[in-house]
């Protein structure tokens, strides 16, 4: 499904050279190593936010190497979650299906659905900054899966979040796993590693 191969990336003192992945459908991996290894620098490149240096990106059998962000079937959840503070919760979602030029009533359908099956529906007319952590979490993981990518980048996502919300944010993140998603996880955390993944990376300095 998603397979690195020899990926290079240089910039000022970081150097990530010859990392290689390949994961199955429905593989949910963690991802681990030391700050400052390229955890991050590794998820922008494979969403084609940061351009390689060598290396090639395929995705279900499709060369993604030199194609845009917004054309891979990628989504990609930040730590911080990236929210766009100006825009309502159904407008945050709607986001990823408006450039991508979908008609008005795809969208709102879509975003409808998502809500919904991430509880927060009720929610799609507040701003960002009413918005609980995990009612935050919620918003932006509904808008990486609306577009329903092929594979899901997640940078610590559950770091943030008190004890709590990380177990049922967890949980969440499991039953997105099994509607067959690959997913690549960030995390500094043992526990996430027994708890969600079946395989694990570890990037070294």
């Amino acid at each position: 499904m998603l397979v690195c191969k020899d990926l290079e990336y240089k910039v000022g003192n970081f150097h990530l050279k010859d990392f290689s992945l390949a994961l199955e459908k429905g593989d949910y991996c963690a991802l681990l190593g030391p700050s400052g290894s390229g955890k991050t620098v590794l998820l922008e490149l494979i969403a084609g936010l940061r351009t390689l240096k060598k290396g090639s990106v395929s995705i279900d059998g499709m060369d993604c190497t030199h194609m845009p962000p917004q054309h891979r079937p990628v989504g990609i959840l930040f730590q911080d979650y990236a929210l766009f503070p100006h825009m309502s919760v159904f407008d945050n979602i709607a986001w990823p299906l408006v450039i991508r030029g979908r008609k008005k009533q795809e969208i709102k359908e879509a975003v409808v659905d998502f809500a919904t099956d991430l509880d927060i529906e009720r929610h799609l007319a507040r701003m960002p900054e009413s918005l609980s952590g995990g009612e935050k979490q919620r918003v932006a993981l509904a808008r990486t899966l609306v577009i329903h990518p092929k594979v899901l980048l997640l940078d610590e996502p559950l770091s943030a979040l008190d004890a709590p919300l990380r177990d049922q944010s967890a949980l969440l993140l499991k039953k997105v796993s099994l509607t067959g998603i690959t997913i690549l996880h960030v995390t500094h955390d043992p526990a996430e590693v027994r708890i969600l993944a079946n395989r694990r990376v570890t990037i070294t300095l």
